[in-house]
């Protein structure tokens, strides 16, 4: 992960760079910067977010009533309604039980891992983005001795440029889409809408699967907010607009073709990743493909110019 955020970020070390400062400096302020942006999404995210994760007893005590005559559907969920048994009543009125023991000793296990995990990213990155010209110059010095250090400099300039270039116009297009999806959920009267928005524009970057569980979220959010079946798909039905007109023409009008990458290879690169990593794996699944596609379509035009 802090190798394609330094490679996200490195034209701007570079920029700060022209202007004098030192490249520690430079990374310094780059990791600063990344640092604020994790905490302002976590204090718009967490905070409202923790209030929507409260109505659950309520989203199922809905879906009950909604599902009453599918008597199928409800026998698959009985082993989950068994387990909620205790929250959702038999006559639907819904109960909180929280154990505040239990919450704060959770936090206090789980605050030690996760604040060890980012120190060590925000680490990683500095010493990415501060030395990532020597890692070069050092990776291209020996393969000039293996008479593959043009080849060597022209891989670290296309991966560079290529993944720098993919994750800048995403994120730019991921700020659009949270804008958008905010603005039209508050218009159609959803609670906490610039929350949704950022969760949307954060959910884009998994490709494919993100999308989904947003639209998966909007349905849970209609149920909750609407009381009618029609109008409680109007989140869902909103936001499935939104991400087809940006999936299907601006992204692919601002990345370009020549970034587009085999739909069946994303897939496999996101399913491998997310295996492996949870959900974070999903972030670093396209920059890691391009990053391969690069290295690939350099030797293979090495391999022409030697036939």
């Amino acid at each position: 992960m802090s190798v394609i955020i330094g490679l996200m970020f490195g034209p701007v070390s570079d920029r700060l760079e022209k202007f004098g400062a030192p490249a520690w400096l430079s990374s310094l302020a780059v990791v600063f910067c990344f640092f604020f942006i994790i905490i302002a999404i976590l204090s718009a995210i967490v905070i409202p977010l923790s209030g929507w994760v409260a109505k659950l007893p309520l989203l199922w005590s809905r879906l009950q009533q909604l599902f009453a005559d599918w008597e199928g559907i409800l026998s698959a969920l009985e082993g989950i309604r068994e387990r909620i048994d205790g929250v959702v009543q038999n006559d639907a009125d819904v109960v909180v039980q929280v154990d505040e023991g239990s919450a704060i000793t959770n936090v206090f296990t789980i605050a030690p891992v996760v604040l060890a995990q980012l120190l060590m990213f925000l680490a990683s990155l500095f010493f990415f983005v501060a030395t990532r010209k020597q890692i070069k110059d050092s990776v291209v010095r020996n393969l000039i001795v293996l008479n593959a250090g043009y080849r060597g400099a022209r891989i670290f300039k296309d991966v560079e440029h290529n993944v720098s270039r993919y994750l800048l116009s995403i994120t730019l297009i991921n700020i659009c889409v949270a804008l958008v999806v905010a603005t039209a959920l508050w218009l159609i009267g959803i609670p906490g809408a610039l929350m949704w928005g950022i969760l949307a524009g954060l959910l884009n970057y998994i490709t494919y699967v993100g999308p989904a569980l947003m639209l998966a979220a909007m349905v849970g959010v209609g149920l909750l907010t609407f009381d009618t079946g029609n109008a409680a798909l109007l989140p869902a039905i909103t936001y499935l607009t939104i991400n087809f007109v940006e999936s299907q023409f601006i992204t692919p009008m601002l990345i370009g073709r020549a970034m587009t990458l085999n739909p069946f290879l994303v897939f496999l690169s996101i399913t491998f990743w997310i295996w492996a990593w949870g959900p974070l794996g999903g972030l670093v699944a396209v920059p890691s493909l391009i990053i391969g596609r690069c290295i690939f379509c350099n030797l293979h035009q090495s391999h022409q110019k030697l036939q």
